[in-house]
């Protein structure tokens, strides 16, 4: 399948498991329109947004200036938040680092 590459994106994921018994990764290519994953994109970030506080950042004299989370993207074009011991599968994860904007740092050292 050819995406037109102005509206829709090639996804390349691994089989599931249950489909294969063998020791062989198996890939299929999957192409999703491209405002389907913005709009997956946005759900994602918006959770992860709803779960910072990013204003109760600051542990003593330390404040919380970056939180780095990692995801992979689902061949439906789902963003999914990877948890520990996924190891290998991760490999091509994609990494969200979330900063305080600079503004906002200076005025937190500012006040302290």
């Amino acid at each position: 399948m050819n995406p037109n590459s102005e509206s829709q994106i090639e996804i390349i994921v691994r089989r599931d498991q249950d489909e294969s018994r063998s020791d062989r990764v198996r890939l299929v290519s999957r192409v999703v329109d491209i405002s389907e994953l913005r709009e997956q994109y946005r759900k994602f970030m918006s959770s992860l947004k709803s779960i910072i506080d990013v204003e109760g950042g600051d542990a003593g004299p330390f404040q919380l200036n970056e939180i780095q989370f990692n995801a992979e993207i689902t061949g439906n074009g789902e963003f999914k938040l990877l948890g520990t011991g996924v190891g290998v599968e991760a490999k091509s994860a994609v990494t969200f680092v979330l900063q305080r904007d600079r503004a906002e740092q200076q005025t937190t050292v500012e006040q302290s």
